[in-house]
């Protein structure tokens, strides 16, 4: 089934999750500390640097690691496999880039069919790939923010789950956005992580840019405050994010991390 087709399903318990990994792990702290052990469980945290930081704070919580470094293999295509295969054993049904710094190919988005997100540190479209702050910057934009957004084969170019913005009208260096922009990761990755779990997303293929957020029983009408989506012609009444207008390689950013 493909990504745009795809409609999440409902999980009943706990959703088993992949986090994948490059540098310090604040994004995956973040879900250790949110959704790890309530609507989801990390079972697995793949990183494609050995002595990455945040393979430490995994162990830390008794998370399974691994390092799947891209000079081990013969191709890209060789370490998704394995990654791949990993990631199948642990059980994991999401994909989940924190901080992720390689690409990853079509073979790997197919085993994991609308169930890889990433996010990003630009108000997508805006700025994709690597080195979005920076081109903000340089741009001259005053508003800044983080896109969470399923993954496709494309770079940064799959449908945008959760936005949310920050005016930063003095900014000049990478270092102060990226301060203010971590906070916002920090809340969004682990709310698109509730919203998977509980079965919350599914993709019209109508209109396949926007996914729909499906109200839990119960929820007020201001659930979420933070979706970005929003389909008030199917019935639908969600809100649109405060202030709204695949980790880097060679052509992806992955934020903080």
């Amino acid at each position: 089934m493909s990504l745009l087709t795809a409609i999440v399903p409902g999980v009943a318990e706990q959703l088993p999750i992949a986090v994948l990994v490059s540098g310090t792990g604040t994004n995956l702290q973040a879900l250790l500390d949110t959704v790890h052990g309530r609507e989801a469980r990390i079972v697995a945290v793949a990183s494609s640097v050995a002595d990455a930081p945040a393979l430490a704070r995994a162990a830390e919580r008794d998370v399974p690691t691994a390092v799947f470094a891209r000079g081990d293999y013969a191709d890209r295509a060789a370490r998704d496999d394995a990654l791949a295969d990993w990631l199948v054993q642990r059980g994991a049904r999401l994909v989940v880039l924190a901080g992720y710094m390689e690409l990853l190919g079509p073979v790997f988005l197919a085993r994991f069919s609308g169930a890889v997100i990433n996010v990003h540190p630009s108000l997508l479209p805006a700025f994709p790939g690597i080195g979005a702050v920076a081109q903000a910057l340089a741009y001259g934009v005053q508003v800044f923010g983080v896109t969470v957004h399923f993954v496709d084969e494309g770079v940064d170019t799959g449908p945008v789950i959760l936005q949310r913005a920050v005016e930063l009208p003095d900014a000049r260096e990478e270092h102060e956005v990226l301060d203010a922009l971590r906070p916002l990761e920090h809340a969004l990755l682990p709310q698109a992580v509730r919203l998977f779990a509980r079965g919350a997303l599914q993709f019209d293929p109508a209109d396949p840019r926007h996914p729909l957020a499906m109200r839990p029983p119960g929820a007020g009408a201001d659930w979420p405050a933070d979706l970005r989506v929003a389909r008030p012609a199917r019935g639908r009444a969600e809100a649109s994010a405060p202030g709204e207008a695949n980790g880097p390689d060679e052509t992806r950013d992955a934020g903080e991390g």
